[in-house]
């Protein structure tokens, strides 16, 4: 090293030179190359066995994994339903975008067959209330107009006499409270389907959902922006058209998720790496106080990230939901090498005499002395970072590649780059370490070493009981921005057990299997639905058959002739509609409708509007009536349409089976209590609960095995090195207590563990290990050189060690606190509590751990 370092201070400008050129071939190709890969479950190895069964489901069912889906909600289902329809027809004419767009709920096959889906109880209330409405609904199908209404509440109202029935209680109070909102100048619509049909017709509420398959472009980062683009533009098109209705679109799915992430995580690591930038140079003004050191500190920062980009872009290629930080790392862990050597520097300048130490000279002597320290750090850094390699966490893997490279490279630029630097900048010696601050500190630690360790012992204790409660959180949701919309509307439908986006899915060799398999689903507990391609085949047909045959005779005459002509009149219709409900004022229902409508003006486009507000949908109804009688014979397998077998049946035959929760199981644990009987049953099952549970086992177990490999490696690197048992011992204390105290921290601030924070143990044993290591060798060496009278802890707390300690910690720690601006809660959650965790490190090395030496030294003597 010492040829290496003279080398480079003797050519610092050819040195810098070089090192910029290479800087700028990796920003040039990192640009070119790097990408990022924001999805969670390619974070473990393919390996894993519920990938494999997930792909294998993938490649049975292509079109359910890349899909957009679109939540329509409306005031009433036929609103819904047109709404559907209309965002559908715009889809439709961007194929260069989007190549399919279904509405499962339009299919012909539910209209027609819609009747047989009912209960047989629900079926026989329904066809009771509509023989009641037989001769109402024949006035309304010849005139679905004002003017028919008029003449239906004639004829029933006459009928009702002085109580009304409940049904017709209910209808004319929603024609009062739809007439009372076209008074005001409200948008207004009566839902004919409710009110006449109940719930037994209106099964699917009024909720709507269009399933889009996007084409997406795979050399993109953003492969999904065109397809989201096109989707946000019809729907600002039909917000125009249905301005004021009630009609709200909202976009999840796959990939709307997966741009949505995305783009936050990118956002968010690009405003932390240029704060990291900014708060790390703050830092450094206030700590170091001399321009050109920190201009030398910062260039040699640049540079070494830079040539860290390339390198990433060369061996990984893409950055994913952790190794994205890597900048943010780099600022943080690179200033480390920098304010060690930087102040070291400095104190050499100021140990020359009189004369000072010539500038060359103090930049070798000071990369030398501080250069055993920074390879042993980035020696247990590179190991912390590279344990992560062998583990089936592909995520960690690949940060620690990425971040093994990265300690390289910040070692070689602090040992070649930034010595030229320091003989081209020449900064000065700034201040002396030794200060009546330091030397009070000094005083305060040695004549309370013990105490401090004592106290440091019963809070090790204390945060040791609340390990337990320490967990991990392996939903990926729960990682992204709540506020946006693709995640909002994802929990919204996970809320109810019929829209769950947390089923999971089985793919048996054909529909026996399917159905056996079924069978023993339905006996788990938390099982809400079981469905498989029988489940759209109607059960119970024969005696539904027999009711619908009654009704479809008596209801005949009515309806046969289909939807009459409208009235055109509506003036003349709204007049004839008061002078009905003038007759029949003795019905209080009818009273308050009669006193409502007189807030219409008679005028045509008022009496217009009330009549699309109250007969709008009327035509709806009367005609999926008129379908639904029609069935008369029962439905099989061959009768589904099949864009709908396609979902459940593959064309080699083998069959779907999804299970459904029947609550919200979005924490990991509730997705693990439903996934795990579901695999003892069928081990080969995927979906999300499976997915997650599967990944939290490979994370854990991944964190076990990064742990324990960084602590053996260090524990044999710091014994070779220290050639003692003490000196190693007192190296790793602060570490374990500081990692204790980050477990602690974590169940205090109510921050689970991640797919992204649990990096910060292992990350703290390869990275804190530097704090130690520098304050035990400068302990060491103070050792050797003391005189009589002298105290070991004053004399290691005055010297620039832990000055160098305390402002690269802060650095560090507040680089990565800058991630907690992120609206990704995996790198917000990740940055809060690795700067929690440098700055545990960074109390114990400084306060523990000289504490701790001087009672040993104490004993010892």
């Amino acid at each position: 090293m010492s040829r290496w370092v003279s080398l480079a201070c003797r050519w610092p400008a050819v040195t810098v030179a070089l090192a910029l050129i290479v800087a700028a071939l990796g920003g040039w190709y990192s640009a070119k190359n790097l990408g990022i890969n924001t999805s969670t479950t390619d974070m473990i190895s393919s390996d894993a066995p519920f990938r494999k069964h997930t792909e294998t489901y993938r490649r049975a069912f292509p079109f359910t994994d890349d899909q957009i889906v679109i939540v329509i909600d409306a005031e009433g289902p036929e609103r819904a339903d047109t709404a559907a329809a209309r965002l559908a027809d715009k889809l439709r004419e961007r194929g260069d975008v989007l190549s399919g767009v279904e509405i499962p709920s339009a299919d012909p096959y539910f209209e027609r067959y819609g009747l047989l889906f009912l209960k047989p109880q629900a079926l026989q209330d329904l066809s009771t209330r509509l023989a009641g409405a037989q001769a109402a609904l024949g006035l309304l199908s010849a005139d679905p107009s004002l003017m028919g209404l008029a003449e239906m509440l004639d004829l029933v109202l006459g009928r009702a006499g002085e109580a009304a029935p409940a049904e017709l209680g209910r209808l004319l109070d929603g024609m009062a409270d739809t007439t009372e909102r076209v008074a005001r100048g409200e948008p207004a619509h009566l839902s004919w389907t409710g009110l006449v049909g109940g719930e037994g017709m209106n099964r699917l509420g009024n909720r709507r959902f269009v399933l889009v398959q996007p084409v997406l472009n795979n050399a993109s980062l953003s492969r999904g922006r065109p397809a989201l683009d096109a989707i946000r533009a019809a729907i600002g098109e039909l917000g125009h058209e249905e301005a004021g209705q009630g009609v709200t679109a909202r976009v999840t799915g796959a990939v709307a998720l997966r741009q949505t992430e995305l783009d936050t995580v990118a956002a968010g690591a690009w405003i932390a790496s240029a704060l990291s930038f900014v708060l790390v140079s703050l830092v450094l003004i206030i700590g170091i106080r001399s321009g050109r050191m920190i201009a030398a500190i910062l260039g040699t920062l640049v540079i070494g990230l830079l040539w860290t980009s390339g390198l990433a872009a060369l061996t990984v290629g893409q950055l994913n939901l952790i190794s994205v930080t890597f900048a943010v790392m780099f600022f943080g862990l690179g200033d480390d090498f920098g304010g060690h050597l930087g102040l070291r520097y400095q104190e050499e300048l100021l140990e020359g005499g009189p004369g000072g130490t010539p500038v060359r000279l103090a930049a070798e002597r000071a990369t030398l002395e501080v250069g055993p320290a920074l390879t042993l750090s980035t020696l247990c850094a590179t190991i912390g970072f590279i344990s992560f390699v062998p583990t089936d966490y592909r995520g960690l893997a690949e940060f620690g590649i990425i971040s093994g490279l990265g300690m390289l490279v910040a070692l070689f630029t602090s040992v070649t780059v930034m010595p030229a630097l320091l003989v081209l900048f020449k900064p000065g010696p700034g201040a002396r370490s030794e200060t009546r601050e330091n030397r009070v500190f000094g005083n305060w630690i040695d004549r309370n070493s013990r105490a401090l360790v004592i106290i440091g012992a019963l809070t090790t204790v204390a945060a040791a009981a609340l390990l337990p409660q320490a967990r991990l959180d392996a939903n990926p949701l729960n990682l992204q921005d709540e506020t946006t919309e693709a995640v909002s509307t994802y929990r919204d439908l996970a809320r109810s057990p019929d829209t769950s986006p947390y089923g999971v899915n089985i793919l048996a060799a054909d529909l026996d299997a399917a159905r056996a398999t079924a069978a023993r689903l339905r006996q788990l507990p938390g099982v809400g639905q079981v469905r498989t391609v029988e489940s759209y085949i109607p059960a119970d047909q024969d005696e539904k058959l027999a009711t619908i045959g009654d009704l479809a005779l008596l209801l005949a005459p009515s309806l046969s002739s289909g939807t009459g002509e409208r009235s055109t009149d509506m003036t003349d219709a709204l007049r004839r509609l008061r002078e009905t409900l003038a007759k029949h004022q003795g019905l209080p229902e009818a009273a308050r409708f009669a006193a409502t409508i007189e807030r219409v003006p008679a005028t045509p486009e008022a009496a217009a509007t009330l009549d699309r507000a109250l007969t709008g949908s009327l035509p709806t109804l009367l005609d999926r009536l008129s379908t639904g009688l029609e069935v008369e014979r029962p439905v099989t397998l061959e009768d589904l349409p099949p864009s709908l077998a396609r979902r459940w049946i593959t064309p080699d035959g083998r069959a779907r089976v999804e299970v459904l929760p029947d609550r919200d199981i979005s924490d990991s644990r509730a997705m693990a209590a439903f996934a795990e009987p579901i695999l003892t049953i069928e081990p080969t099952a995927t979906g999300a609960p499976v997915i997650v549970t599967g990944a939290t086992g490979i994370i854990l177990d991944s964190f076990g095995e990064a742990v324990a490999l960084t602590l053996g490696a260090i524990i044999v690197l710091l014994l070779v090195v220290q050639r003692s048992i003490l000196g190693t011992a007192l190296i790793l204390a602060p570490l374990v207590v500081a990692s204790i105290y980050t477990l602690a921290a974590s169940v205090l601030l109510g921050l689970p563990f991640n797919f992204a924070n649990i990096i910060v143990i292992p990350l703290l044993f390869g990275l804190g290990v530097s704090s130690s290591i520098h304050m035990v060798t400068r302990g060491q060496d103070l050792m050797g050189d003391r005189v009589a009278g002298s105290r070991f802890g004053v004399d290691l707390l005055i010297t620039s060690t832990p000055r160098a300690v305390l402002v690269t910690a802060l650095t560090t720690s507040t680089a990565f606190a800058t991630l907690a601006v992120s609206h990704h809660h995996g790198l917000s959650s990740m940055g809060i509590l690795l700067a929690v965790a440098i700055l545990a490190t960074v109390i114990c090395a400084l306060i523990l751990l000289p504490a701790l030496m001087i009672q040993l030294e104490r004993m010892r003597r």
